[in-house]
Formats: structure tokens, sequence, C-alpha cells
């Protein structure tokens, strides 16, 4: 098998913990007193000696109320909040498992959190707690009819409590005493878990990522050693992202800390909120969640706040086309940095060099100590020299496998220590990945494969365009998908009749710049939003969703089909 490796090769201590982790910094060494951590919600801030003693007067309680199993795993369903950071220290510092549930979305899709992390405890935000039992009720079913022994977790309260239902809450009831834990010692972190993450991987509902202390170490390490200076210890970060998904977890839970980096925690995001903290905090980092990055490019919002700090843009996505690009870069002295990662990464797998100028379709160089494989025909075979193909990869921040679920490890690991990420992707010699597509996401015209994200760039770029997915629409006559555009319109745009030539304007402009098997044959359609994850992916699978509340005159009428 054909590999490629990262040029830069880094010593990873297997005996540091996460713990331990919070206790060191990058060099020269950070003050006690540097701010960390602050936030929208409890209006609270954490300098490091505050983090490190708040979590460990915080574990010890927990160990004396509760005398824990050693790796117990703890369900954390609360806003982003600097109570969320302190309560993922004193669990991991407990030798507990933190197992992160976004506290926004249903009391189903939060069941089925529970069913595949299976927690002994859950530390809920209080006014959320009716949904978290009910939950737990469905959870309960669902387990049952599978067999599986599971035992109603022991619920506690953070930030707020309860009403009327009488839960322990943190800190209140565990920080009876100045006392702390002492800080855990292991021998060996490589197979000691750290957190379950849910993620649905490269298909499928979410299923639980196991991640180690070693994996989180690594991925420090790893960013550390890659280009230490765009992490400097004046950064700032407005962070909206939820700490519960693993695009927010690496930089807020412990590479911030570790560098010195401050994270102001949003618990829900408000354009107009985040720019009056942009105008107060001056981030010099910024997420580059594609919906607002659209926003920055698209409105005035940087001109009538303060963005005059900001350095760079952190981006997953594809590149931006020429029109938008210089729109974006108009609007605040920042810089596009292209970052990929996921999930079974513990975070990141390349990032962009501060000095790369970074060519067309690139997202970055390989973090060190990773090793690619590009594979074809279902992965029996190389790609050619340099791809394209679907990426596998193995390193030592890559997840040890799924919870729970051997057949999802038998699908994603298709060789030992290699995980297959389902992206199409090319690489440099030098270890510069760009991503091409998506496996899974692939939309195939008549034997010929299309890239959704591709013309997801064109879309987003046009002028009438706030923003922009494609999916796939199924043609019976054809017996083929034809790739299909969902937008949605400015508000400058008039009435109906100009809504729709808007529309057919759009199409026409985006199949005027691909190839023939690229054209959105499927038409362009106005939707009121284009359905996202909490990382800023567009859920293709929901597109169509958007037009249904359409009457079916009023569907014709509004797509444009040339």
């Amino acid at each position: 098998m054909r590999t490629y490796s990262s040029p830069t090769q880094i010593s990873i201590p297997v005996n540091l913990s996460l713990t331990q982790l919070l206790y060191t910094t990058t060099t020269p060494p950070l003050p006690p007193s540097h701010l960390t951590h602050s936030d929208s919600l409890t209006h609270r801030s954490l300098t490091l000696h505050e983090l490190r003693t708040n979590a460990g007067r915080i574990a010890n309680g927990l160990s004396k109320t509760f005398d824990p199993r050693d790796q117990s795993r703890w369900a954390i369903i609360l806003p982003n909040s600097c109570d969320y950071v302190e309560i993922v220290h004193s669990i991991l510092w407990v030798g507990g498992v933190v197992c992160p549930i976004n506290h926004a979305i249903v009391a189903s899709e939060i069941a089925h959190g529970f069913t595949v992390t299976r927690p002994e405890y859950i530390v809920a935000y209080g006014p959320v707690v009716p949904k978290i039992e009910e939950a737990v009720q469905i959870a309960e079913k669902q387990m049952t009819e599978q067999n599986i022994s599971w035992r109603a977790p022991t619920i506690i309260t953070i930030v707020e409590r309860a009403q009327a239902r009488g839960y322990k809450h943190v800190p209140d009831d565990f920080v009876l005493s100045k006392e702390i834990l002492s800080v855990p010692q292991y021998e060996d972190t490589t197979q000691r878990l750290a957190t379950i993450n849910l993620s649905s991987g490269t298909t499928g509902k979410p299923k639980g990522v196991e991640l180690t202390h070693y994996n989180y170490v690594s991925n420090v390490k790893q960013l550390e050693a890659h280009d230490a200076k765009q992490f400097h210890r004046g950064s700032r970060i407005v962070a909206f992202t939820p700490f519960a998904h693993i695009g927010n977890t690496t930089f807020p839970l412990f590479f911030g800390p570790y560098m010195g980096i401050l994270h102001h925690a949003m618990p829900q995001f408000s354009l107009e909120t985040f720019a009056h903290l942009v105008d107060s905090l001056k981030p010099t980092i910024f997420q580059g969640a594609p919906s607002v990055v659209l926003a920055f490019a698209n409105t005035d919002i940087t001109h009538r706040y303060d963005f005059s700090h900001a350095e760079k843009i952190d981006c997953g996505g594809p590149p931006f086309k020429k029109d938008m690009y210089d729109r974006l870069m108009s609007k605040a002295p920042w810089r596009i940095n292209q970052v990929y990662g996921m999930t079974e990464a513990a975070g990141y797998v390349a990032y962009q060099h501060s000095a790369d100028v970074q060519p067309d379709n690139v997202v970055g160089r390989l973090l060190p100590n990773l090793e690619v494989a590009l594979r074809v025909d279902g992965g029996k075979a190389d790609a050619p020299v340099g791809g394209p193909g679907e990426m596998w990869i193995r390193g030592p921040n890559i997840t040890r496998g799924y919870a729970f679920n051997p057949e999802a490890n038998a699908s994603a690991f298709p060789a030992e220590g290699w995980y297959n990420t389902g992206d199409v992707c090319t690489i440099s010699p030098k270890g510069i990945v760009a991503v091409v597509g998506r496996t899974k996401e692939l939309i195939k015209y008549k034997g010929f494969q299309v890239s959704p994200a591709e013309l997801e760039t064109y879309l987003n770029s046009h002028p009438d365009v706030v923003e922009g997915g494609v999916g796939a629409v199924f043609d019976e006559s054809q017996l083929t998908e034809l790739p299909t555009g969902y937008v949605v319109l400015k508000e400058g745009v008039g009435g109906e009749k100009e809504r729709v030539e808007a529309l057919r304007r759009i199409q026409g402009d985006v199949d005027g710049k691909v190839s023939g098997y690229k054209k959105l044959r499927g038409g362009v359609w106005e939707v009121e939003r284009v359905p996202r994850n909490a990382t800023g992916k567009v859920v293709r699978a929901e597109l169509k969703g958007e037009r249904t509340g359409l009457s079916s005159l009023e569907r014709r009428d509004r797509r444009a089909k040339l």
C-alpha cells in the first residue's frame, strides 16, 4: 500500500494525561493568572489557576460523593460556558469518560446519544432536565428492546438547578472544602478513554467515537509543533460552535489552556450578539462556519462593529471563488486559514501554515506523525500517485474505534490501524492535502460523480445568494440523480417574478462555470434556510424537505429549470 507521511515527526509522551496536561503549558510557561475562559451564559471568567483549582475541588467532591468506578461514563449536556470547561476537567480528573451531547437537540436525539454512550451519570443544564428525563425513558425502552442492560443514570444539575427535582448541583453540593483531588498518574494513556463523542462517521446515525487521553494530547502537541506562532498567548476567540462537537472541543478544552488562547463561550449564536462581543473582546481568531463567513462577506456587520484585531478565519470547507473571497477580505484584516479534521481524529488532521500562500482547492499540511493512504476501487487498490483517492489515515490522534459497535468498526477500519475517512483527497509530496469530495455525499449523474461541495462554492459566491446548498434529486424518467441547488435569496431581490428570474440567473451562472455532467439539472429552488448540523456542514438529506411547504404550483414557479 502506497503511503504518504507528514515530513514533521515529533515525540509524544504516552504517560501524560489530560489532567497533567492542564498543569503544563507551552514555552515560555504561562503564569497561573493567565485568563483562559469567559462566557456569556454566567458572565464568569477563569484563569489557569482558577480552572485547575475549581476542577480539582469539584473532582474531589464527585469522588467523595459517588466513589465512581474508574472509566465511568458521564454525559455532559449544557451550553458553552466556563462551567462546561470545569466539569469536563473534573470528570477526567476523577478517572471518568466524558460523553458530550448537544443540549439543544430534541429528546429522541438525546436518547440516541444515551443508547450510543450508555452513561452512568448525567450532568445537565437545569432548564433542559425535563427533556433529559424524557430522553432517559426513551433510551431505557430502546435498550430494553435491544436486550442491553442499562440502569437509569444519576442526574446532576449545573449552572441552574431543575425546579422541584431535588438533584445534586454542581458546584454547590460538591465543593465543600478547599481540598483538591490528587492528580492521577497513568503509565499508558494510549487506551485510556477521555471522551465518547457523537459522530456519524461517513454515514448513518451518530456513533460513539472513543477518544483517548493520548489522542487529545497528541493533537495538542501536533498543533503546537505544526505552527505555534499562529496560536500565540494573545489569541482570542469568541466560541459559538457547541463544545459538544469536536470542532470546538480540542481548542477550548485542551489546546487553549495549554497555549494561552482565551475562549469566550457563546451559549448560542446570534450574529448581532456575536458582533457586540467582537466589538468588546477584540478576537483575533474567527471560527469559519459557512453561514457565519457568508454573513461576514454579504452583510455590513464588519463595518458596524470593530473587527480590526482579526488575524485569521479558520475554515474547514471548500475554497472561495474570487468574487466572494475579495468581498470577505475587504471586510477585516484577516486571512483565510484552511483546516481539515474530524471527530475520529480528536479534532485536526491538516492545518494551513500561517505563512502559506494557499493554492486553490487545498486545505493544509498534514499534522506531524500522520500517515495517509489514498485508495480506489472500494479500497482494493492505490490511487494514482498523489490521488485522487479515498483517504485512509493513521496516527497518534486517530480514534481506537466506535463504542459498543463492532459493525461500524469493521466498516470504518478496513486495515489494522487505518481509519477510512470517506473523503476523496489528493496529497502533494510535501504532505499538503486537498479534499475533492466525499464518497458518501457524491452525486451520481449517469455514471459521473459530482461533488456538491464544489457546486456550493459557485452558489455561495453569487451576488443574489445569502447561502446555498446542493443535493441530489432522483429522476425516475432518467434513472439517475440530478444535482439540485437550494438557495436563500437576499432581501433586496424583489417580488415573485423577480425572484424566479434570480433563480434562473443563478442556475445559468453556475451551469456556465462547470462541465456538462455537473450542471444543476434538478434546478435551483428558493428555501428559507439551508439546514446545517452544529459544525456547519450542510445536511444534504434535509435540503429537499425545506421546500415541501410550498404548493405544487408554487414549487413549479419557484424552480428555475432551464
